[in-house]
């Protein structure tokens, strides 16, 4: 039986992605990737700088939906669930995920489907953002008995300055200037960093609640460090 591979691409540095990574896309017949082009998708030209043969696969660039109505998402997820198992019965598929396929990843939604099928899902994880943005910046996540947080900042996110240790809040470009604010006024003490498209040409980072930048983009995490 053919099978699907979840694979994580990384945050944007081909040299990051994993040799099993790599395997798995060039055993598949068909690739799959987010995004509305070849030229557009971010995961598919990460894979293309270290493995140009990939347009020579079969390719389908499929178009997420951003939005958080469950009508359109439970819609989309079945179109792209029954799209990629037509895909399977021609030979294996390798669905490409930013970072790693287990975090905030629509991936995990699909492979569900396709589990509850009976077809055989083989997930490769991928580096973080968040890790490989703390690497950039030379700092470490955690340390001792510090705890770690992952936040989906695109909901709400001031609860979680009541935890401790360490926030990282992903995806911080849809309520970034809500969150850097909040910031600015509130968390002033901590230790705040910041990385816009981590591992991509146009990667910026900033140290400092004070030198957070006024707008971001939609790749932005925002790393908290010292809550107690």
């Amino acid at each position: 039986m053919n099978k699907l591979y979840g694979v994580g691409v990384g945050p944007g540095d081909p040299e990051l992605m994993t040799i099993k990574a790599l395997n798995a896309i060039k055993k598949s017949k068909t690739i799959c990737y987010p995004g509305k082009s070849d030229d557009t998708s971010i995961a598919f030209n990460i894979v293309k700088q270290i493995l140009p043969e990939i347009n020579e696969k079969e390719k389908l660039c499929i178009d997420f939906p951003m939005t958080k109505d469950s009508d359109v998402l439970e819609q989309a997820h079945s179109k792209i669930t029954n799209e990629i198992k037509e895909l399977l019965k021609e030979g294996d598929v390798a669905l490409l995920t930013l970072g790693d396929p287990g975090v905030y990843a629509t991936y995990s939604y699909i492979a569900q489907r396709l589990k509850e099928e009976g077809i055989e899902v083989i997930t490769i994880p991928g580096i973080t953002s968040f890790s490989a943005g703390a690497a950039t910046l030379g700092i470490p996540l955690t340390l001792a008995d510090e705890e770690l947080h992952v936040i989906p900042s695109s909901y709400s996110f001031e609860e979680a300055f009541k935890l401790k240790g360490t926030l990282v809040f992903m995806k911080s470009g849809r309520s970034y200037e809500k969150l850097a604010s909040y910031i600015k006024k509130e968390k002033f003490d901590y230790d705040i960093y910041m990385v816009e498209n981590c591992g991509m040409t146009n990667e910026r980072l900033f140290v400092g609640a004070k030198n957070l930048p006024e707008t971001s983009g939609y790749f932005t995490i925002i790393i908290v460090r010292g809550l107690k």
